[in-house]
C-alpha cells in the first residue's frame, strides 16, 4: 500500500479509543485521504439471526439525527452486565452479515461517570471501516451490528467482557477500568460486500484538453491518469466529473465512502492510492474541513456513483509547507481521482 499523506487533527481521546476499538487494523482502517491545510496532520429492526435484538433493559442512551454527533445520556442506576442493543433510527440499506465491510461513525461514553470518550464526528475524527465477523473490532460491536442495516443508528451498551476485558485501556486522559461498561451510538454509513467495492463504469464526460485524462475502467488497478505534457497547472481549483453517477448529489456534512488516487501535476507520480496495493474503502465527512479544501469544494454537489477529477492548487491543498515526505512541494498542484461509492 502506498504511503498515505493524511495528517489529522484527531482529538487524543478519540484516537486512543479508536485504536482500541479497531483491535486488528488492516489497510481498510488505516488508509487516509489528505488532510486540510494547516492541520497537524466514510436501519432495519433487530435481526432474529444475530445478537441485534434489544437484549438488555439498560440499552437506553440518548439519540440525535443520523449523521450527527450523538448526545448520549447515561441511564440511571447500574448496568446489568448484558449487551444492550437498540435501533434508534431504522435504515433501509443492506444488512450486516459475516464478511460484510461496514463503514461506521461513532460516539462513545463511559457509563460509570458519563465521561466523554469522543466521537468520530469530532473535528478531525475518522469513520471506521471494519469487516464483520473477523474480530477486527470490539466483540460488543460485532455482536450488536450483525443483522443491522445501512442507514441505521444503533445504540449499544457494551459490558466489559465484550469491550476491553479485565485489562481495561486508556482513552486519552480517561481510564477505562476492568469493570467499566461503555455506551455507543453507531451510525451505519454503508454495508458492502468487499473493500474492493467499485462504482459502475460509464462514458467519459471529461473533454478538456488542458486537464489530465482519466480512464473509465474500474477494478483493482489504479485509474489511468495522464497529466497533459507541456500544460501549466491551473491556478484555481478545477473539479470535473469523469463518470457521472446516477445517485443523489453529495451534501455538506455527509460521510462519503470513496476510492481515490492522488498524483503530483509536476511529476505525474502517484503519491497515494486506495485502488491498488491494498485496495480499500476510505470514508470521511465532506465540506467540514476534515480533508483538504479541494476535496470539500470539489466533491460537494457531485452525484453518488461518479468518478471525479480534482485539480487542487497549493492553496486548496497543503499550502506552502507541502508534504515533502510524499514528494509534494509547497508550489505543487495535486491531481485526485475520486470514485464516490456512497454518501449519507
Amino acid at each position: 500500500m502506498r504511503r498515505s499523506v493524511a495528517i489529522r487533527r484527531t482529538q487524543f481521546a478519540v484516537a486512543a479509543l479508536s485504536a482500541g476499538l479497531v483491535l486488528l487494523t488492516g489497510c481498510s482502517s488505516s488508509k487516509s485521504a489528505p488532510k486540510s491545510t494547516g492541520a497537524t496532520t466514510p436501519a432495519g429492526a433487530a435481526s432474529s439471526t444475530g445478537a441485534a435484538a434489544s437484549s438488555s433493559s439498560s440499552a437506553s442512551p440518548g439519540s440525535d439525527a443520523f449523521g450527527q454527533k450523538a448526545n448520549i445520556q447515561v441511564p440511571a442506576g447500574k448496568p446489568d452486565g448484558k449487551l444492550g442493543v437498540k435501533v434508534k433510527i431504522e435504515g433501509d440499506g443492506p444488512a450486516v452479515a459475516d464478511g460484510s465491510v461496514v463503514v461506521l461513525q461513532y460516539t462513545a461514553k463511559l457509563w460509570r461517570d458519563g465521561s466523554d470518550l469522543g466521537s468520530s464526528y469530532d473535528q478531525g475524527g475518522k469513520a471506521a471501516v471494519e469487516v464483520e465477523g473477523q474480530k477486527q473490532m470490539l466483540a460488543g460491536w460485532e455482536q450488536g451490528l450483525k443483522g443491522q442495516k445501512a442507514g441505521s443508528r444503533v445504540e449499544l451498551v457494551v459490558p466489559p467482557a465484550l469491550a476491553f476485558g479485565d485489562k481495561g485501556t486508556q482513552a486519552g486522559s480517561v481510564t477505562i477500568k476492568a469493570d467499566d461498561t461503555l455506551l455507543f451510538d453507531l451510525d451505519i454509513i454503508g454495508v458492502y460486500p468487499a473493500v474492493t467495492a467499485d462504482i459502475a463504469t460509464g462514458p467519459n464526460a471529461l473533454t478538456d484538453p488542458n486537464l489530465p485524462t482519466v480512464g473509465t475502467e474500474v477494478g483493482t488497478a489504479d485509474p489511468k491518469v495522464t497529466v497533459p505534457a507541456g500544460k501549466t497547472a491551473p491556478t484555481a481549483g478545477v473539479y470535473k466529473p469523469v463518470i457521472v453517477g446516477k445517485g443523489a448529489p453529495v451534501k455538506k456534512g455527509q460521510t462519503l465512502v470513496v476510492q481515490y488516487e492522488g498524483l503530483v501535476w509536476r511529476t505525474g507520480q502517484v503519491f497515494d492510492s486506495s485502488f491498488s496495493k491494498g485496495k480499500s474503502l476510505f470514508a470521511t465527512r465532506i465540506g467540514v474541513g476534515d480533508v483538504v479544501a479541494g476535496w470539500d469544494e470539489g466533491l460537494v454537489g457531485q452525484t453518488v456513483g461518479s468518478r471525479v477529477l480534482l485539480v487542487v492548487p497549493p492553496d486548496k491543498g497543503y499550502g506552502a509547507q507541502g508534504q515533502p515526505d510524499a514528494g509534494i512541494q509547497g508550489t505543487d498542484t495535486m491531481v485526485f481521482v475520486v470514485d464516490i461509492l456512497d454518501a449519507r
